[in-house]
């Protein structure tokens, strides 16, 4: 499909120079170029098919399709149209980046459970162990981390009452 351009020549160029420049910041690309691509042009357009993704970024219909997935299973856009074409939205640009924020942090607490047992494990055999370098160091990274979750668990919930205050606006 050809895109139907929304935007004058003049705009349309703008925007490329812009996704560009941002392509070229670190912070940008630890989400890759394709992620960050897709994402800069939900931030320009708000709505768009992935035919239309496709002709914007010159990625493959599976690569297009797979990062929508992504985006859709984290809350990032939504789907807006649910017919063919389907349109996907994204509404808040602040509530996204509060949802990839959250999500990046979730993904730490799952680990939550494993440093609980390995602290558990410690505990248990703590006077084998305690004899041996380095004990007192492993329980220390484990107790910090620990509280680090805590932490974690705190900010995402400030968080995701955030989003939803911007995704209501």
């Amino acid at each position: 499909m050809i895109l139907e351009e929304k935007f004058e020549p003049e705009i349309k160029i703008i925007e490329n120079e812009i996704i560009d420049t941002l392509l070229k910041y670190t912070v940008f690309s630890v989400r890759g170029e394709i992620t960050s691509k897709i994402l800069f042009y939900f931030i320009t357009r708000k709505d768009l098919s992935q035919s239309e993704l496709q002709d914007l970024t010159g990625f493959s219909a599976g690569k297009i399709s797979q990062e929508i997935n992504n985006f859709l299973e984290f809350n990032l856009i939504r789907i807006s149209k649910k017919s063919k074409p389907w349109i996907y939205s994204m509404e808040s640009v602040v509530a996204e980046t509060f949802s990839r924020a959250i999500n990046l942090l979730k993904t730490n607490v799952k680990w939550e459970s494993k440093f609980l047992e390995m602290k558990e494990d410690l505990e248990i055999n703590r006077e084998k162990l305690q004899k041996l370098n380095g004990y007192d160091e492993v329980k220390d990274f484990l107790e910090i981390n620990l509280m680090r979750f805590s932490g974690f668990k705190s900010i995402i919930k400030l968080w995701e009452e955030l989003k939803k205050k911007y995704e209501n606006e």
